[in-house]
């Protein structure tokens, strides 16, 4: 098998966000297969290289004009910027990494243009987008096509949602689905609240827990609008709002709304005990990917915007709404139960194994 080489731009937290435990899954699969890896982040050396500047300036432009597309150089402050980038960057992959039998496992898609260094140094490179970037808040067509132009550059993409797959291989992306799947030491902590959840009484109104990190400007904006909608006076339910800086949503005047803020592990397995579903909302954007297996495999249902849900329509436990209207409509008609657990996808697995022999 061949040396793996990881490039991630988020923390390896397994109860981190989103974005590190999608990296800590990476790393368990790794770790599962005994695959031998390092971690680089490729960092900027601290002071200039011992060449001149005037070699080093030359260098990089020698490998503009045979690796980097022309057409994507638009004015002569582009150029400026790529020499100093493949300037700098240069010795430290290109000269480290030339002809080895690594493969590079490129999580930090939003870097554009470490994908033509990492090519140029005649090693394979997967590709492993934590989501369209250009999709996140941007919405400029323009951002989405030199993403995608990016990652036609790698051997192969494995991206997290069947529609991001989808509109990959639509594009000229050898892309396959890699679903999130927590890491094992989230895996355990969920599993504990799904174990001690089974013999859950309900009692009284039914409760309900808001969740999402408000770090994240259209999840921070969908719970907040759902907190809105609940405080009008017409939500007959308790409910609860947690998750990273929700500190930063307004508090209305409502007596059936607690907010938690950021909480201890401890505290959110308290607060998942004692829920009988999890509500989701955001604006459109790229969904609640990690959230939403997570709640599955705890045992607890999820109510979920249309935008949001992505790859998990269609199950049982997961409740796509349309409106706040029909959201509540849902939840007066909701009976508590068990949700259904979300089994682990290992088909891409499998291929990735395979491009690594």
């Amino acid at each position: 098998m061949k040396l793996v080489v990881c490039n991630t731009k988020f923390k390896l937290d397994a109860f981190g966000d989103g974005g590190s435990r999608r990296s800590v899954q990476i790393r368990d699969f790794l770790s599962d297969n005994v695959l031998a890896y390092v971690e680089d982040d490729f960092a900027l050396p601290k002071g200039m290289p011992k060449k001149s500047l005037l070699q080093w300036a030359l260098r990089a432009t020698q490998f503009i004009r045979k690796h980097y597309p022309k057409s994507r150089i638009r004015s002569i402050s582009d150029y400026i910027r790529l020499v100093k980038y493949y300037g700098l960057r240069i010795p430290i992959v290109y000269d480290k990494y030339l002809n080895q039998d690594v493969v590079f496992f490129w999580e930090n898609t939003n870097d554009k243009d470490m994908v033509y260094l990492l090519k140029a140094t005649g090693c394979s490179v997967i590709g492993f987008p934590h989501n369209l970037e250009s999709l996140v808040s941007n919405h400029d067509i323009e951002v989405l096509r030199e993403e995608i132009a990016r990652l036609q550059q790698c051997d192969q993409v494995f991206a997290i949602s069947k529609e991001e797959t989808w509109l990959l291989r639509v594009l000229g992306v050898k892309a396959y689905y890699y679903p999130y799947f927590p890491p094992k030491e989230v895996e355990t902590f969920l599993l504990s609240i799904r174990s001690r959840r089974e013999t859950r009484k309900t009692i009284g109104r039914k409760r309900f827990l808001l969740l999402g990190s408000a770090s994240n400007v259209p999840t921070r904006e969908g719970m907040q609008a759902l907190v809105d909608y609940a405080a009008k006076g017409c939500w007959p339910f308790e409910m609860e709002v947690a998750g990273y800086q929700t500190e930063l949503l307004r508090k209305p005047e409502d007596g059936n709304i607690t907010f938690n803020g950021t909480v201890s592990n401890s505290r959110l397995e308290q607060i998942l005990l004692d829920t009988d579903a999890v509500l989701v909302y955001q604006t459109p954007t790229t969904g609640a990917l990690t959230r939403i297996p997570e709640l599955l495999l705890a045992g607890i249902p999820v109510f979920v915007n249309f935008d949001a849900a992505r790859s998990y329509h269609n199950l049982d436990d997961v409740h796509v709404y349309e409106s706040f209207d029909g959201l509540f409509e849902a939840l007066q008609d909701f009976a508590p139960s068990q949700a259904k657990p979300i089994q682990k996808d290992n088909m891409a697995e499998k291929r990735i194994l395979e491009l690594l022999k």
